[in-house]
């Protein structure tokens, strides 16, 4: 079902008014699409209709900081640059380093759950909010958690909006606990063949180290050359100089032991090295693939992607936490091809209770597969939470996983 009129722009400017411009919406029974900074317009099922845009990018104040807590409240249209640049006067910042980039805006942060390299020392969004602020479709605007770390009062609605792509309600602030700014960072860039990789991974998740990122780079062979390259893992710490050194070299000394070669970096060189692959999987065409499994079967999906990418002729890039089994996947290739390889890895993640989702992609390719995997049983509960919500199916309608959201 599409929309053949242009859907209006709605842009409140405060939190007051984004809840009475909801609930006019909803009283029209419009369909209602919510934006932030558009990094991440194109993630998720489309809503089946789109009578309104409900943008919060007008909502950027207050920021309310109180550094000898480590906390601070933060409006949904503010960017997460915008607000480490802040957070960095009192050497304090938000630890995220979300896939869309750091123009992403707070609320669309929250609203998908959007983490990057940094999520295995820090967490994802949802691990780093403790209170939530937001506007349903009736017009009540509703507080849950508090501005401190140790909150307890009532039910964790925060984690609950965390990742349900605004089919719930609007989020127009949220309140996160911070960490201090790390003096120094080192990048250990390790190259190892593919045989032993499985090993490698195994000695780092069980090194007496602390990483604040172990990314797997992978990628399909470059035209003209006759092989892929050997797989990379990115093993950063963010601590003290003399620390980040010294887990450095053990990291190196792994890599070698596993028949590898490793290189230590920092400074401009680690920055570049970080920008470049975190825009190779952000920025290069085709679609966006999440992959969510077992961290020991990280190098047999691995293997996977690399045979059913093979087969199709599609070129491919994988990243992620190796050590967390969530990886991203960049695929580019016609719709069929595409479409084939994304059945092949649920067929080959389910019944290693693995999970595949397709964020994002060319508008045949998503209208060609779902979405997400099947929901099973936990569709029930789901539907049971967007009736208490949103009642009327005014947010994203039919965008949910599983056409959540679609309007009576």
């Amino acid at each position: 079902m599409t929309t053949t009129a242009a859907p209006r722009l709605l842009q409140p400017s405060d939190a007051v008014e984004a809840a009475a411009m909801l609930r006019s919406a909803s009283d029209q029974h419009l369909g209602v699409v919510v934006r932030g900074g558009g990094t991440k317009a194109g993630w998720g099922r489309p809503a089946a209709r789109v009578d309104a845009v409900l943008s919060v990018a007008n909502l950027r104040e207050p920021i309310e900081h109180c550094a000898g807590d480590l906390t601070v409240t933060v409006a949904a249209g503010t960017t997460l640059d915008a607000l480490n640049a802040r957070l960095a006067e009192h050497q304090q910042w938000l630890p995220l380093d979300p896939l869309a980039g750091r123009q992403s805006t707070m609320g669309g942060l929250l609203a998908t759950n959007d983490s990057g390299p940094r999520r295995l020392r820090h967490g994802a969004p949802r691990d780093l909010v403790i209170g939530i602020e937001f506007a349903l479709t009736d017009g009540r605007r509703v507080k849950s958690g508090g501005k401190v770390v140790k909150n307890v009062a009532g039910y964790d609605l925060g984690r609950l909006l965390c990742g349900s792509y605004g089919t719930l309600a609007v989020i127009t602030a949220a309140t996160f606990k911070l960490a201090p700014r790390p003096p120094a960072s080192r990048t250990v860039v390790a190259e190892v063949p593919e045989r032993a990789l499985e090993a490698f991974l195994r000695a780092l998740s069980t090194a007496a180290a602390t990483p604040s990122a172990i990314e797997l780079d992978r990628s399909g062979p470059v035209v003209g050359v006759p092989a892929a390259p050997p797989p990379r893992v990115l093993v950063r710490f963010e601590t003290t100089a003399a620390a980040a050194d010294a887990q450095s070299a053990q990291v190196v000394g792994l890599a070698v032991q596993g028949g590898g070669s490793a290189t230590i970096l920092h400074g401009a060189g680690e920055l570049e090295t970080w920008e470049a692959y975190e825009s190779a999987l952000r920025s290069s065409p085709g679609a966006l693939i999440k992959l969510s499994v077992l961290p020991t079967d990280v190098p047999p999906v691995l293997k996977e992607v690399e045979r059913l990418a093979t087969d199709e002729g599609l070129a491919w890039r994988l990243g992620g936490r190796a050590t967390l089994g969530a990886l991203v996947l960049r695929v580019d290739g016609d719709t069929a091809s595409v479409a084939r390889l994304t059945h092949g890895l649920r067929a080959f993640a389910s019944p290693r209770s693995g999970h595949v989702a397709v964020v994002s992609g060319p508008g045949a390719l998503m209208r060609a597969v779902a979405v997400w995997d099947d929901v099973g049983p936990a569709a029930v509960v789901m539907r049971a939470v967007k009736a208490q919500f949103d009642p009327t199916g005014t947010l994203c309608p039919g965008g949910g996983p599983g056409g959540l959201g679609a309007l009576a």
